[in-house]
């Protein structure tokens, strides 16, 4: 295991012991609406200890989900309402919400779900969503996607490649950016299939 790793799991482990489910929810869920947590370090680890029969695999991706949606759906809802509030008051600098406005404008319900694996965007998108006024059917839509896929990675993905994750952890740290250039087209193209095909089926 990398030694990275092995320090996240030293640090982490104890506090999930103690709290269990609680904290890995909590720490999921305040990311979603701008306060930076351990959430995704939090889920890795309770994956890995899933793996070795110290947690329930099912019960973390349950709870890892859950916190994620009701995260971002509340900063959903705290961006729509109080957006303009924090941008007076300083919580929210103008620069970083014209920024989050011409990514959702331009690539909608994508940016929802590259934002997720992206620190520093993920603590705000979904405040910017709301903020820039996002129709509520697409961002639950981009919630839901964008959760499904993180959890499977962070949550679920750990267990199942615990074998293998030091090989995998180096190939993604020495072609980070290439690889979620790659995952965001494939992503991309698997949407656009799926709404071709919902459309076909479903004529106006």
């Amino acid at each position: 295991m990398p030694e990275a790793l092995q320090h996240i799991m030293s640090e982490l482990t104890p506090w999930l012991q103690e709290y269990g489910y609680f904290l890995l929810f909590i720490a999921i869920a305040v990311e979603g609406f701008g306060i930076p947590a351990p959430g995704q370090s939090l889920l890795i680890v309770a994956s890995l200890l899933a793996a070795t029969g110290q947690m329930s695999l099912s019960a973390v991706l349950l709870v890892a989900a859950c916190g994620a949606l009701c995260g971002n759906s509340l900063g959903y809802f705290i961006g729509w309402r109080f957006g303009d509030v924090l941008l007076k008051k300083g919580w929210i600098k103008p620069q970083l919400g014209d920024k989050i406005h011409s990514v959702i404008g331009q690539y909608g319900i994508a940016a929802l779900i590259l934002s997720r694996f992206v620190e520093g965007l993920k603590q705000f998108m979904f405040i910017g969503c709301g903020l820039a006024k996002m129709p509520l059917k697409p961002f639950v839509i981009g919630n839901c996607l964008a959760t499904s896929i993180w959890v499977a990675i962070f949550g679920l993905g750990p267990a199942l490649i615990r074998d293998e994750i030091t090989p995998i952890l180096a190939f993604y740290h020495q072609h980070k950016y290439p690889t979620w250039v790659i995952v965001s087209l494939i992503l991309a193209a698997l949407l656009m299939l799926t709404w071709r095909k919902w459309q076909t089926k479903n004529p106006q």
